[in-house]
């Protein structure tokens, strides 16, 4: 487990109900989407976040390592298994059929609702900036 990782194994397990997944996977992919997320942020390896900070930084993590490493499943119409799938409907008479995919890249990805909270709580979300209006030719 890495030392500066946002989150723990056993946190993943409870955040995500996911006990398949070996802890060596487990514990790499939340490395590397920590690596991510303070890069991001714009974060040194050694700073450690605290309270309101330290619980997006992790939900940010397990959230994003389980998009990585759990692709969702349906068993749609007694097919046993779709991976990938997270919904399908049929048409009897019509035979038509459709299936929607849910992250088929199986690329992990950070919620932007939560990241924005987090740079805000970090104060990274503040922009400056300048207008200099330009009337008749003239600076």
């Amino acid at each position: 487990m890495d030392e500066y990782s946002f989150a723990t194994v056993d946190e993943y397990r409870i955040d995500t109900g996911d006990a398949a997944t070996p802890d060596e996977r487990v514990a790499a992919e939340l490395s590397r989407q920590s690596a991510k997320l303070r890069a991001t942020l714009g974060m040194g390896r050694t700073r450690t976040l605290t309270g309101d900070a330290a619980a997006l930084a992790r939900d940010l993590v397990t959230d994003a390592a389980r998009k990585k490493l759990v692709q969702p499943a349906c068993a749609p119409m007694g097919v046993e298994d779709l991976t990938g799938v997270s919904q399908s409907s049929f048409t009897a008479n019509g035979f038509q059929g459709s299936f929607t995919f849910q992250n088929p890249s199986g690329t992990a990805y950070f919620d932007r609702s939560t990241l924005a909270a987090l740079k805000r709580l970090l104060g990274r979300c503040q922009r400056i900036g300048t207008v200099c209006p330009s009337y008749g030719g003239r600076p």
